[in-house]
């Protein structure tokens, strides 16, 4: 088991500044945030690749996910637009390569629940996990609430595309959201299937989520690591910290991580 933090938990930090952090605090590795105005892109060049990986490498940090913002194109009708996308991918399959990656995190499509998204999706998936399984890196899909959300949905796309690349990364936090019991879930998903478990934590005040530090809200995180410690999981914990997204409800990432990691770890060893 290893512990990381999604550099969503760095808005206004360089990467190497995030990868200090992280070190510091006590993280094995990091998820970079890949995207235009994330911690490196798909357009980075490869001294520039080669010098961030160099850097983590002498704080002794890894880096486990690429975290992308691809998979929804992957439902779109338009044959040029998934073209598109599978594209994007593959160049987010070759940074992971750069970075000695493990695994490139994608979107679950779309919440619109049809049987031709489903099939679009999976057929996607299907040419990815082939390039994938070429290169030596995992595709992880979020369970972020959309085509994939629970474990009946997790289980067929694992089945139909049939590919030991293809892997889950599981969010509690997400599935709760929807009105479901994650640990319930979590169990129905073969283990060797979940590549990780992201852990963040919210409390629903008024129709709406404020988020907090773990264990201040209403995520149930300890049915979670129940599970866990029943089924022996080693994959990657992540602490998401979703920093970037909501600025005023948490605390700076160098005084709300300390909190985060401990949690966890006090928990889980």
């Amino acid at each position: 088991m290893k512990f990381s933090v999604f550099t969503l938990a760095f808005p206004g930090y360089t990467a190497e500044e995030a990868i200090e952090i992280s070190k510091r605090v006590g993280f094995d590795g990091v998820d970079i945030r890949v995207h235009r105005d994330g911690h490196i892109y798909i357009d980075a060049s490869k001294e520039r690749r080669k010098q961030l990986l160099e850097y983590a490498k002498s704080y002794e940090i890894e880096f486990f996910g690429i975290y992308s913002y691809i998979g929804r194109g992957f439902v779109s009708p338009n044959y040029k637009i998934r073209e598109r996308e599978l594209k994007e991918l593959s160049a987010h399959i070759d940074l992971a390569l750069d970075l000695e990656g493990i695994y490139v995190r994608i979107f679950p499509g779309t919440y619109e629940r049809s049987e031709e998204n489903m099939t679009r999706f999976i057929e996607c998936c299907k040419r990815a996990c082939s390039e994938a399984e070429d290169k030596g890196v995992y595709i992880g899909i979020e369970t972020h609430g959309e085509l994939v959300w629970n474990a009946e949905t997790c289980n067929r796309v694992l089945e139909e595309v049939n590919s030991d690349n293809l892997k889950i990364v599981f969010d509690p936090a997400n599935i709760f959201r929807l009105g479901l019991n994650p640990a319930k879930e979590g169990e129905l998903i073969p283990k060797d299937s979940i590549i990780a478990i992201q852990f963040h934590d919210f409390k629903k005040l008024n129709d709406k989520l404020r988020y907090t530090l773990l264990g201040k809200g209403d995520v149930p995180i300890d049915d979670v690591i129940k599970l866990i410690k029943e089924v022996r999981f080693d994959g990657f914990i992540v602490v998401e910290y979703e920093k970037w997204w909501h600025p005023e409800e948490l605390p700076d990432p160098e005084i709300g991580l300390p909190h985060e990691l401990k949690y966890l770890k006090d928990k889980l060893l």
